[in-house]
């Protein structure tokens, strides 16, 4: 790893050593049923829509990475992974990984831990894996190009993977408030300072309706440490766009074989976890706000002509003939509810009990490899109900005889999508109470080194030539704390 890499890891290293995300309570009992897409069974689900085979149905024993597992998601993969699949639980932090540990224990499944970083091609990793889950990680890296490299080169032919990259552009309000912060001098990592922060973000929410907006659906995040933290003061944080990320993938080798649209931002077109938008597409409705969801995008290792390796279907070479291994998943459950995030929607909401009850026993014995047909059931649904959840996994188009249902499980669910609508920004620069408390948070700072903007930013487009330091700093950070309102 060069020297711009290392410093970069030994910051978010330090970050998360003090901050463990997301923090969650060792005793807080969790939905386990929620994390139903996020494991490798699910990403090879997504792959045989394409009539392509994973590794992972042919492999005794597939290996699975966590990179960046934090100190939740180890638990949660134990729902989910097969006991046959070997868990590898991979992060930067010591004390994220000794809590994910003590959450593990009640689970009483093996799983082997690293403290590494994948971005450090010094420190070796298992190849030939079925699966990598890298969520939430790639954007926090020196080189995420280079670590998608690295996934490409650790997956086995046919191998699958599931990332999270953030949508910079949905998050450029945030990037201004970042920017204020620094300039004021606040870290996130000094218990005295995240006060302050949280305190001028509800007086930013007080005074601009577009701000409010914004940080009404985030009190978890401001009410809580590590989270506030990760939002506001990570140590790193690229800014790259959807369409970096869709040729950085190509660059590396991997396939988007599905986007998982978890807000129903893009209904408009046909069904995302079938079929990824293009970057045209996903550009033009991230401009102008349609779509403000991070990428979670499956993916699989492709060949030179750009085709996903796997054995495709029945009679598609010598493998197929051997049975795929069983796959065991914990008998829990199917005794749990299903997935409270699937009747969220105005589509579903009204769904009566048993038919939720049927409609994860169907999910769970497909992901089991035990192909159970939904024509049936399906056939008496709303349609519309039935798209939505086709959107969210629960039903794949391979599990219908029908190609009527096929269908509709993959067209859109809306003739078109309207821009969001946000309040107007205010001009906050001339209010009188928040430049106080912006004053008053400067006064006695000294300036942080680097953070001067060094541009003009005064109320009228330029600073007056004989400002002091401490009025350019407060144009600045009223200049920040303005343009974060706007789209």
């Amino acid at each position: 790893m060069n020297a711009k890499g290392s410093d970069v890891a030994a910051h978010v290293r330090a970050q998360y050593e003090a901050f463990p995300y997301p923090a969650y309570g060792l005793f807080l009992p969790l939905r386990g049923q929620e994390a139903y897409a996020s494991n490798s069974l699910f990403a090879a689900r997504v792959l045989e829509q394409r009539g392509l085979e994973p590794s992972l149905r042919r492999a005794p024993a597939p290996a699975v990475l966590l990179a960046g597992c934090g100190d939740v998601f180890p638990y949660l993969s134990t729902f989910w992974e097969p006991r046959r699949h070997g868990l590898i639980a991979m992060d930067l932090s010591a004390r994220s990984l000794r809590r994910a540990r003590l959450r593990c224990l009640p689970r009483m499944r093996a799983m082997e831990w690293l403290r590494a970083d994948l971005g450090d091609e010094d420190i070796p990793l298992p190849e030939g894996l079925a699966h990598v889950d890298c969520y939430g990680v790639l954007h926090h890296m020196a080189r995420p190009a280079a670590a998608l490299g690295r996934i490409a080169r650790l997956l086995a032919p046919g191998g699958t993977a599931r990332i999270m990259v953030y949508n910079s552009e949905a998050r450029t309000w945030i990037r201004h408030l970042q920017r204020a912060f620094a300039l004021l001098g606040l870290e996130g990592t000094e218990p005295g300072d995240r006060e302050p922060a949280r305190s001028l973000l509800q007086a930013l929410a007080e005074v601009s309706p577009a701000l409010r907006a914004r940080l009404a659906p985030m009190h978890d995040v401001l009410s809580h440490p590590a989270r506030l933290v990760d939002t506001f003061f990570h140590a790193r944080e690229a800014r790259l766009g959807a369409a970096y990320w869709l040729r950085a993938l190509a660059d590396a080798g991997l396939a988007p074989i599905g986007l998982y649209d978890r807000y129903g931002e893009l209904d408009d077109l046909p069904n995302p976890l079938l079929e990824v938008p293009t970057a045209a597409a996903l550009g033009a409705r991230i401009a102008d706000r349609r779509f403000e969801n991070n990428l979670e995008l499956y993916l699989a290792k492709i060949g030179p002509a750009g085709e996903a390796i796997g054995n495709a279907g029945p009679g598609g070479g010598a493998e197929n003939s051997r049975r795929p291994f069983p796959v065991h998943l914990p008998s829990a459950l199917a005794l749990r509810n299903p997935p409270a995030s699937w009747w969220g929607y105005r589509e579903t909401r009204k769904l009566p009990w048993y038919r939720r009850r049927s409609i994860w026993m169907h999910f769970l014995a497909n992901l089991r490899g035990r192909p159970s047909r939904a024509d049936a059931w399906a056939a008496r649904m709303p349609p519309r109900a039935l798209q939505r959840l086709g959107r969210l996994g629960a039903i794949w188009p391979d599990e219908c005889a029908s190609a009527e249902l096929k269908a509709l499980l993959r067209s859109p669910l809306e003739a078109s999508m309207e821009p969001p609508e946000f309040p107007a920004a205010l001009e906050i620069r001339g209010n009188r109470g928040l430049r106080d408390r912006v004053e008053g948070l400067l006064r006695g700072r000294a300036v942080p080194k680097g953070r001067e903007e060094g541009r003009p930013t005064g109320t009228e487009g330029r600073m007056e030539p004989g400002a002091t330091q401490a009025e350019r700093r407060m144009e600045q950070v009223m200049s920040r704390l303005d343009a974060a309102q706007r789209p």
